[in-house]
């Protein structure tokens, strides 16, 4: 029922074309569906990105890196037309598993490192999400083997943050450099600032990059190999020494400039993305918009709340599970327990006061209410070994 209550919710957010595709009754024909895999570098904004294109805050966020664990689904319909994205953790190494993230489980170690080629193995369209504010003019060297591993699928450049960007016209060179001058239909980028927020595929007489792949044998002979392995299989070093002067892709059809944040040029990419839908019958049902379940969801806002307001050394290491899921009337009632490894670490969960832990309530309530558009309450507790931890004086 919650996640039905989701859809209400996402309701809300969508325009009119969209609330009237939710009226359609399953006899109705389903005429267009395009599976998409969001991947990126950590911390670039693909689940904000994805919460943005579906309307809905399906995916948790917070500032830090590697609040997306593991693939989450998320669909929006308009008219005859769904969209299903797969939002996937950003490119990391395995020894960033095991130092960074270690309140991960094996299993969950396992998903963070497999689940982003996971989510092309499915995909009709790939959207490659790059912070425009981060430093160094490349893409991530994951993100480009998984690129050459699945390069017949079409893939779309989502240049994201440019809210943050002072002067705009200085993202045209950059994308220049990630596009190695070009698209997949060998259109050469324009460098003419008339093209911010638009598509950049206009002709330009500008020559392309020269960052393009090394042509000695032995790196041929390097890259065979490497692409023959899935990603999470080559070693960290491996690809990013394969990659080392390489800092585009060539394939990409498309390039969008959007603020997730604001929602400056998302309407333009969603837009874009039902145009190129193929015909096909919907993958999800349309009153759930997400294959995850409610519980799940409200572990993942609680775990960003603490990735929020902790030290990383503490954020990292704590495992959240739900311990009371109950109905009381018109109210539903969540007790979220944060579990730490460590006695001082639950006291810093907890903060001076309790000020920390209610500053996490807070923003749980919040985006819970937010989500699922119904009454609640979600209490959280703090435990070390399975003894309750309390507030400091």
């Amino acid at each position: 029922m919650l996640i039905q209550r989701i859809h209400m919710a996402c309701r809300l957010f969508s325009t009119a074309s969209t609330s009237a595709s939710f009226e359609k009754t399953p006899t109705q024909p389903l005429t267009k569906c395009l599976q998409l895999a969001v991947i990126g570098a950590p911390n670039v904004g693909k689940s904000l990105l994805t919460n943005s294109l579906v309307r809905c805050p399906l995916s948790a966020v917070s500032s830090k890196m590697d609040t997306t664990t593991r693939n989450i689904s998320a669909s929006i319909c308009t008219d005859s037309t769904q969209l299903v994205f797969t939002d996937s953790p950003g490119a990391v190494s395995t020894s960033h598993v095991r130092q960074t993230m270690k309140g991960t489980s094996a299993t969950s170690g396992d998903r963070v490192l497999q689940d982003p080629e996971r989510a092309l193995q499915r995909a009709q369209h790939i959207l490659v999400v790059q912070d425009s504010t981060a430093p160094g003019a490349y893409i991530h060297h994951r993100v480009l083997h998984m690129l050459h591993r699945y390069s017949h699928v079409p893939s779309t450049l989502v240049m994201n943050k440019i809210d943050l960007v002072m002067r705009r016209t200085d993202l045209l060179p950059l994308v220049e450099i990630l596009t190695n001058g070009q698209l997949a239909n060998n259109q050469q980028i324009t460098t003419k600032p008339a093209q911010i927020g638009r598509l950049g595929t206009s002709l330009s007489s500008s020559s392309p990059n020269s960052s393009h792949q090394p042509t000695d044998d032995k790196w041929k002979a390097q890259f065979r190999e490497l692409i023959q392995k899935p990603t999470w299989k080559c070693s960290y070093n491996d690809t990013r020494a394969l990659f080392r002067t390489i800092c585009g892709w060539s394939g990409f059809e498309r390039v969008f400039f959007v603020s997730s944040l604001s929602g400056e040029g998302i309407d333009e990419l969603r837009t874009h993305l039902m145009n190129i839908s193929p015909d096909g019958e919907w993958k999800m049902d349309q009153g759930m918009p997400t294959g995850e379940s409610a519980q799940q969801l409200c572990i993942d806002s609680i775990r960003a709340a603490v990735l929020d307001t902790t030290p990383s050394n503490v954020a990292y290491s704590v495992q959240v599970r739900i311990s009371e899921w109950e109905e009381q009337g018109e109210v539903l009632q969540i007790v979220g327990e944060i579990r730490c490894q460590k006695p001082r670490d639950g006291s810093l969960v907890i903060g001076k006061g309790g000020k920390r832990i209610s500053e996490i309530g807070r923003r749980v309530n919040e985006h819970l209410h937010s989500l699922f558009q119904r009454q609640l309450y979600a209490r959280l507790i703090v435990t070390c070994n399975g003894k309750l931890i309390t507030q400091e004086k």
